[in-house]
């Protein structure tokens, strides 16, 4: 299962929800989804994050074993 952790390094970054709203012209509910793992930045868009945030696509998820 994916992670999203891009509410963690949203919380630890200069920015906060409404200024990363408006700098990628997304509504808050589409950024929470984003946070919340219930839907995904575009392929652009999460590179974009990514460098905006400081960190590299790769750290804005994780993957999470499923306990069976």
């Amino acid at each position: 299962m994916v992670v999203s952790l891009i509410g963690s390094w949203i919380k630890q970054s200069e920015y906060n929800r409404p200024e990363i709203c408006k700098r990628f012209g997304v509504s808050q509910n589409t950024l929470s989804n984003w946070c919340t793992g219930k839907t995904y930045p575009s392929i652009p868009q999460a590179f974009e994050l990514a460098t905006l945030l400081g960190v590299k696509v790769d750290d804005l998820y994780a993957v999470k074993d499923e306990v069976k």
